[in-house]
């Protein structure tokens, strides 16, 4: 039998509360209070659910001072303001302060008990998208997203990252292909070791084997000292090779030696040194394609393709932009000193309209430079790139923020559903603990989201 709601009635009228107690009776577990000081210490004390709050306490005491009091330390509690002597002027002033309905004292329970409902099925459904997206967050970590396309991601990096299994991240420039090379070693057994990055497009030809595998005093000129390569300052570690497909052909062989036998030569070294590394590799090239032409070594290919992640680009998962905006506001606005800016409606429906060339990168650049151009607290049209503006097309209500939001909402769930599904192997009354919600909420929102219970126990 699923546990009655609490609900508590600060009200100072004894016999409405004895009224109100026996209408109530089997639809909530009833709690009351005829002060602001009791009030306070229940709310302390006690889990309860809603309020039922009277503005008219006696002896001069105000109601609004209890909304006003809860509302400082639990904003997003709710709280119905029920008087027997109702005016505007309390009407708007209950309302400013965060009251989540304000009404007149009747005698049609059954109205009440169903505003109560909605206010707790509100506040509930609020609690649960925060602890699905914190569910995402955990995840994903420094990855923002909740798409079904970002999902095979988080599940990827999930799955591979207690392994040791070299992995080949494939996408686009701005994709993030670094976060989730770092979110694999960061869930891993040699996550307190060493992260090494090296960005094989960025070194100069000539060094570049110096760089990867070191060399010893005297082998070169100008080799005054002997050098430590990467590989072996990423022993025991994580290494992560950037653009892999600009490596020549002669360093493809040393690689491939380095994840065949795990040892590497330096540069003028008589002896192979061994390494305890893991390799993942990143690419915003065509691998495939390239040792087709013969530009890529097949077998480096096969060694380094052993768990492919492809990072889809952002125009094919724009119901991420919201929240990746947020993410990224939350981050430069706190470093820019504008810990509150917003992005009005009007500049996010140019964002989700442009087909971002630059991926996650280029929407990160164009947010930091929007904080520091806006004057105010909010971004608006003018302060996106004119190539923004001048690409925009009329705007539908297949982009409008109401259906943004909700479809955000609506996918952030379906992951963390699905991962606390896959997490307890489809047991319903262990994935609602998992997720902190009752058994009948999650059967609902799993009908609601399309989600089938297929195997449900």
């Amino acid at each position: 039998m699923e546990q009655l709601r609490t609900l508590l009635v600060v009200d100072a009228d004894m016999r409405f509360l004895e009224n109100f107690r026996a209408s109530m009776e089997g639809s909530f577990h009833i709690l009351s209070s005829p002060t602001e000081a009791e009030t306070l210490d229940l709310l302390a004390r006690k889990k309860i659910d809603v309020m039922l709050l009277e503005v008219n306490l006696g002896e001069g005491k105000s109601g609004l001072d209890v909304l006003r009091r809860v509302k400082e330390s639990m904003p997003d509690f709710p709280i119905v303001i029920q008087t027997a002597q109702p005016s505007v002027e309390s009407a708007v002033e209950a309302m400013r302060l965060g009251a989540y309905h304000y009404m007149s004292k009747s005698p049609q329970v059954e109205e009440l008990k169903t505003l109560v409902e909605k206010a707790l099925a509100e506040r509930e459904l609020k609690r649960d998208y925060e602890l699905l997206r914190e569910e995402v967050e955990r995840v994903s970590g420094s990855i923002v997203g909740s798409s079904s396309l970002m999902l095979r991601v988080f599940e990827s990096v999930q799955r591979v990252s207690m392994t040791d299994v070299t992995v080949l991240i494939t996408g686009e420039s701005g994709t993030g292909k670094e976060l989730v090379a770092r979110e694999i070693h960061a869930a891993s057994k040699r996550s307190q070791r060493i992260f090494v990055t090296v960005n094989c497009a960025s070194l100069v030809k000539e060094l570049i084997e110096s760089e990867l595998f070191g060399h010893q005093k005297g082998s070169f000129t100008g080799a005054t000292n002997t050098k430590l390569g990467k590989f072996e300052l990423a022993d025991g570690g994580t290494i992560f090779l950037d653009e892999i497909a600009e490596l020549d052909v002669h360093l493809q062989v040393k690689l491939l030696r380095a994840l065949q036998e795990k040892e590497i030569d330096r540069i003028g070294g008589t002896s192979p040194i061994p390494v305890d590394v893991r390799v993942i590799a990143a690419t915003n090239r065509d691998l495939n394609m390239m040792t087709e032409r013969g530009a890529f070594r097949q077998d480096l290919f096969y060694r380094l393709n052993v768990y492919p992640i492809h990072m889809p680009p952002l125009r094919e998962h724009k119901e991420d932009i919201p929240l990746l905006v947020d993410h990224f506001l939350r981050r430069f606005g706190a470093t820019l000193n504008k810990p509150s800016i917003t992005v009005r409606p009007q500049a996010l429906e140019l964002m989700m309209q442009y087909n971002w060339p630059g991926n996650v990168r280029e929407l990160e650049n164009i947010l930091q430079r929007a904080i520091l151009l806006a004057p105010g607290s909010s971004i608006e049209p003018e302060h996106l790139p004119k190539e923004m503006v001048d690409s925009s097309v009329p705007v539908t209500e297949g982009v409008s923020l109401p259906v943004i939001e909700r479809e955000a909402r609506d996918t952030a769930a379906r992951v963390a559903i699905y991962r606390a599904l896959e997490r307890t192997n489809w047991n319903i009354k262990e994935s609602s603990a998992l997720l902190g919600v009752p058994e009948k909420t999650l059967y609902d929102k799993c009908s609601k989201l399309g989600i089938r219970l297929r195997g449900a126990k």
